[in-house]
């Protein structure tokens, strides 16, 4: 879900099944590029999605998935499990986002501790942790 939100990955696909306009034939009406661009679109997401799954089905995820305690400490965030302990420093945290069924906090430009809604008893807590990530990150 994450990629599928990422502005970075939607622009990248966005722009080469954009690419299909300059590949066209000159008597391509638009209805038939427009289609071949949105063609090209789904069929990017389909091989990312494709090879995603094919990438957790084979390798040895069980260090990079499953439960985990996340917890807001004075001097970064701690996260824990059966495998390891870890804790990122506030300075250390590049940013979180908020996106429709979890949080994302980036502790790298390519790793996120990603903590979905559903780990949350309602709203108000999870708006609570929302606001104290906020008051921590601006406190760095």
């Amino acid at each position: 879900m994450h990629q599928f939100l990422s502005l970075t990955m939607q622009s990248f696909f966005v722009l080469v099944a954009c690419a299909m306009i300059f590949f066209a034939e000159e008597g391509d009406s638009g209805l038939t590029i427009a289609v071949g661009t949105l063609v090209t679109y789904a069929a990017m997401w389909l091989v990312q999605c494709l090879f995603l799954v094919t990438y957790f089905l084979t390798v040895n995820t069980k260090t990079m998935l499953g439960s985990r305690v996340i917890e807001l400490r004075d001097d970064g965030l701690f996260e824990e499990t059966r495998f390891n302990k870890s804790l990122y420093y506030w300075p250390g945290i590049l940013k979180v986002v908020r996106r429709p069924g979890f949080i994302a906090v980036y502790v790298s430009g390519l790793a996120a501790h990603v903590i979905p809604h559903r780990v949350f008893s309602d709203d108000m807590e999870r708006e609570k942790f929302w606001t104290a990530l906020q008051f921590r990150l601006a406190s760095r």
